[in-house]
């Protein structure tokens, strides 16, 4: 964890799970470097993590 402050993010991964595929959250990236994982429901264990897509 940096000293600098967080003060903004942006979701560089999608989380899925594993045994469906289905989102269930995203990894962001703070401008200090920190990664951090926003659940959209209760945090799981089997995930895998796909880089999103940029837009052209």
């Amino acid at each position: 964890m940096s000293n600098t402050a967080r003060l903004t993010g942006e979701p560089i991964m999608r989380i899925l799970c594993k045994k469906t595929d289905a989102l269930v959250g995203y990894l962001y990236q703070w401008n200090n470097g920190d990664l951090q994982p926003a659940w959209i429901n209760e945090a799981m264990a089997e995930v895998r993590y796909e880089p999103m897509v940029q837009a052209a």
